[in-house]
């Protein structure tokens, strides 16, 4: 099929299942997963069909002893928790890695009898739409961990940047990923009337079924639309509850609880601002915050949660890099919209929109790096430019160089 591509996570996924006996695959409903897993396994099943669902409801233990061959992937196996105990003993009972790999659109951990059944038994991944290097049927790229690890910026990082052709097939590649995004069953549609429909359906049935799953709040879906137009329409800024509420009025606690629910139907992201104990919002995929934001976003900050959208790739697809997200803002409002850590290594980024840093972002970055002895500062330009190490602890080249 034209949507169907490698998956980045594939690699990480076999690493699990050979010493895991059960692996869990979570993300945005049509991210690809089912494809994914139906393609990796020998026996598939799902719970969206109504007689899968009815026998697993039943009888779990029989459901569960029914196993033909191994690994069984249940997708959407959040439909029925009543499962999880009987496979948790299952398991106890016949220890062996690959048994069982379970799939769904609500993370597993925010369901309470799922997340005490099966602490300790299950690896967890998450499956993220489509990088711009998967889209172009690139390898994970593993630009940004080198750039992390390394403790000065020299003529040496140019070796750990893409070149060449490769910079001009993700040029082109990132262009179409700013307006369709990466959800494989819509960034292929070419229509954007077609696509805007598409994705309205999707997200009526998330918020209409799915979030019902994770949440007892009583909010119409044309309610919890209107909140999800103030978060695109805000993204990459710092939450404001009492301005939501003003402009909403739904109540600190209902909107609490409302973040928390759309985060685990993969909606939204949330990336804490440390030094102002808030958070920012962004959605989880390109297409979806283009929609909600209607045109309010300026370039800057739209390139700026494209370019995390697919750097975290390079992280959450490995097993021996996992990262941490931050944004860093001062009182002062000096900004550093991308920060990732990894035990003590530390790297900003900056989107810019010229071929050189202005002057109000050189001293964001200058505030940045000062309180961040072990850090460093990675300037990302919109166009295709030269790279350049401006000191040892910044270097400037192209989004294109690290995606």
């Amino acid at each position: 099929m034209a949507h169907e591509r490698k998956r980045h996570i594939e690699q990480l996924f076999y690493k699990l299942i050979a010493f895991s006996p059960i692996v869990g695959v979570f993300g945005h409903r049509q991210v690809g997963k089912s494809t994914f897993i139906a393609n990796n396994v020998k026996e598939y099943r799902t719970l969206d069909d109504v007689d899968e669902l009815e026998k697993s409801s039943n009888n779990p233990k029989k459901y569960i002893q029914s196993i033909d061959q191994t690994p069984l992937a249940i997708d959407e196996c959040q439909m029925e928790p009543k499962l999880f105990p009987t496979m948790k003993e299952w398991v106890r009972t016949h220890k062996k890695p690959g048994q069982f790999v379970l799939s769904g659109s609500v993370r597993f951990t925010s369901r309470k009898l799922i997340r005490e059944s099966l602490a300790g038994r299950m690896s967890f991944l998450e499956m993220y739409p489509f990088s711009v290097s998967e889209i172009a049927q690139e390898p994970l790229s593993d630009v940004v961990v080198k750039l992390l690890d390394q403790k000065v910026f020299s003529s040496d990082s140019f070796l750990a940047l893409n070149h060449g052709s490769k910079i001009s097939t993700l040029k082109k590649h990132f262009e179409l990923f700013l307006e369709n995004g990466g959800l494989p069953a819509l960034c292929f549609v070419r229509n954007p009337k077609i696509q805007r429909n598409q994705l309205n359906e999707l997200h009526d049935l998330i918020l209409g079924r799915d979030l019902g799953l994770v949440s007892d709040l009583k909010i119409s879906v044309s309610t919890v639309k209107r909140f999800l137009v103030h978060l695109g329409k805000n993204s990459f800024r710092p939450y404001n509850a009492s301005e939501v509420t003003r402009v909403l009025g739904l109540a600190p606690q209902t909107q609490k609880k409302l973040l928390f629910a759309l985060e685990s139907v993969f909606l939204i992201r949330r990336i804490p601002v440390p030094l102002r104990k808030k958070e920012v919002i962004l959605f989880e995929d390109q297409l979806e915050e283009k929609y909600y934001s209607d045109g309010a976003l300026d370039r800057i900050r739209y390139l700026e949660s494209a370019v995390y959208r697919n750097v975290r790739h390079q992280f959450g697809y490995r097993l021996d890099k996992s990262a941490q997200f931050e944004h860093y803002l001062t009182r002062d409002h000096a900004r550093v919209p991308l920060v990732i850590r990894h035990e003590s290594q530390c790297l900003g980024i900056i989107v810019i929109e010229g071929e050189l840093p202005t002057l109000s972002e050189t001293r964001q970055a200058a505030s940045f790096l000062k309180n961040h002895s072990n850090a460093k500062i990675l300037y990302l330009a919109a166009e295709a430019i030269k790279p350049k190490v401006i000191d040892e602890r910044t270097l400037l080249c192209s989004i294109y160089s690290v995606i």
